[in-house]
């Protein structure tokens, strides 16, 4: 018993600390290999958003994971379960040991959680007052305890927590009926995360009369449309960034290139063949701008000079309308860049020695 309650005086104390946090703005302060926790209910599931290649792959979960491959390493695991209600969650968290062990090692996790509490409750017992006001009073209490959990397997992750939006617009009835428990079930997740170091995302006013343009009422949906996701994504960004990147993924879509963090423009075209990002020589040497002082190679070799520097290339050197093409990413890299690479969206990010 005197272990017990000097362990949980150590925990307030604790809570108490500033947390180090792993992923900050400044990209020199980026672990090597950052590992992305998303878990919750079917928003971060992605849905709402049209499915490419049979993946939501332009929900704010995957939207997050690119901006962070943009600068950096990045591993997804995306726990997303649709329907899921607060204390279904709880339930399943005790008895999901993979999850636990993400979550441990998690550097960022976000959570989605408690829509459904509010959906369910009133499917199943319309318009009694008295059922949604238990609901609710449990799920203040289940939100702590999910958070307290979290922070009991990892107190180093940046933990972000979204709050639930009003899916109708101001002058629709429905938005007055709900807009009570909305409120109730966001100053749940305030409290929370303030006594757990999360920081809160708000949905709920980002998406205030601009219902028609972020949900995906249009196909009977009150999940978030693509651009919902990627305003809920955009602003988890520039907490963490001070920006955002958008890259969506589109079908057929074309290679492009990130130049310290904001698009560059080409003279031509990259090539995406052999799993790899080809640029044309005339746009290599563009790109350097002096700093390439002299390229050898020729097509269909698998080496290059660059600077009299003698490098292999992971796939052979094309030819297209007259012009070489070289692999993009390790002719940049012998010249001292950070080069990351984004692959669903088909993006190539270069940070150089120079200031953006």
């Amino acid at each position: 018993m005197i272990l017990r309650r000097f362990l949980l005086v150590l925990w307030s104390l604790l809570a108490l600390l500033p947390a180090h946090h792993a992923l900050a703005g400044d990209l020199a302060s980026w672990p090597r290999q950052v590992s992305y926790v998303a878990i919750g209910d079917s928003i971060t599931a992605g849905w709402g958003t049209p499915a490419i290649g049979g993946a939501r792959v332009n929900g704010y979960v995957s939207h997050l994971h690119r901006q962070m491959q943009v600068r950096g390493q990045a591993t997804l695991h995306n726990l997303g379960v649709a329907g899921l209600t607060s204390s279904q969650f709880l339930f399943l968290l005790e008895h999901w040991p993979e999850a636990s062990q993400l979550l441990q090692k998690a550097d960022l996790i976000t959570l989605s959680i408690g829509g459904n509490d509010i959906i369910w409750t009133d499917h199943q017992k319309p318009g009694d007052v008295m059922a949604m006001h238990e609901a609710l009073t449990k799920y203040k209490t289940n939100i702590l305890t999910i958070l307290a959990h979290f922070r009991q397997l990892n107190v180093d992750a940046r933990l972000f927590v979204l709050e639930v939006y009003n899916p109708f617009a101001v002058k629709d009835p429905r938005h007055k009926q709900l807009s009570e428990w909305i409120t109730w079930v966001n100053e749940s997740i305030r409290e929370a995360a303030k006594a757990y170091d999360a920081d809160v995302v708000p949905v709920a006013t980002l998406f205030l009369s601009h219902e028609q343009e972020y949900v995906n009422l249009a196909n009977n949906d009150i999940h978030p449309n693509a651009s919902g996701h990627k305003v809920i994504a955009e602003a988890i960004s520039h907490t963490l960034f001070g920006s955002f990147v958008p890259l969506t993924v589109e079908q057929n879509k074309k290679p492009n290139l990130l130049w310290n963090g904001e698009p560059r423009p080409l003279s031509s075209d990259l090539i995406f063949e052999n799993q790899t990002i080809y640029a044309s020589l005339p746009q290599i040497q563009e790109l350097h701008q002096g700093g390439l002082k002299r390229l050898r190679s020729r097509v269909g070799s698998f080496l290059a000079l660059v600077n009299g520097k003698r490098i292999i290339l992971p796939s052979p050197v094309l030819l297209k309308d007259g012009s070489p093409y070289l692999p993009l990413r390790p002719v940049i890299e012998t010249l001292g860049a950070r080069v990351f690479w984004v692959p669903d969206s088909l993006t190539i990010s270069v940070f150089t020695k120079e200031k953006p």
